[in-house]
């Protein structure tokens, strides 16, 4: 009886595995995030602007000159977070291969989640009020293990959002009774 154990090195260099091509998100969907969060920023910078000059408690005017150079610096600190998360949105992508789905994120630090399809708890279309009023959605894809497998591809037309979930619900269910 022969029980000799091995764990060979495995060569990736002739690998016939072909790494999955990410697929952009909807067009204008770095474009609303940007919008909402801009929008966000000048409601803040108004609400400062106005507790800084409002009449019924007036500031001296060394506190309200140092309160204006405050309000810029964090309005353009703000405003470069609002660039780069432009950017960010834009470098997202997903793919949806016949045995995984993949997301692919990150501008600078670029992470590659992938989660086989058998490996799947459930999934679901997530649209909040603003992607009610753009037409996109967020497919959650929840896995059976590790919450790290969980993730969340946002910025979906929600016709093709509807589409994924419901293809990968019918492979799924092949996989099981085909």
């Amino acid at each position: 009886m022969d029980n000799t154990f091995s764990n060979h090195i495995l060569q990736f260099d002739d690998s016939q595995i072909q790494s999955p091509e990410a697929t952009p998100l909807a067009e204008h969907y770095a474009v609303v995030n940007a919008a909402v969060s801009i929008v966000t920023l000048l409601i803040i910078i108004t609400v400062a602007l106005v507790a800084i000059f409002q009449p019924v408690w007036p500031m001296p005017d060394e506190a309200r000159t140092v309160a204006v150079y405050i309000t810029i610096g964090l309005t353009a600190f703000f405003a470069l977070i609002i660039l780069y998360g432009y950017f960010a949105e834009k470098a997202k992508g997903y793919c949806v291969r016949e045995q995984d789905i993949t997301l692919f994120k990150g501008l600078i630090f670029r992470k590659v989640i992938t989660q086989p399809i058998c490996r799947i708890q459930h999934i679901e279309v997530k649209r909040g009020p603003v992607d009610r009023k753009v037409n996109l959605a967020k497919l959650h894809v929840y896995s059976a293990g590790d919450i790290a497998q969980t993730f969340e591809i946002p910025g979906l037309d929600v016709t093709l959002a509807n589409s994924i979930r419901n293809g990968i619900l019918a492979h799924k269910d092949m996989q099981h009774h085909g």
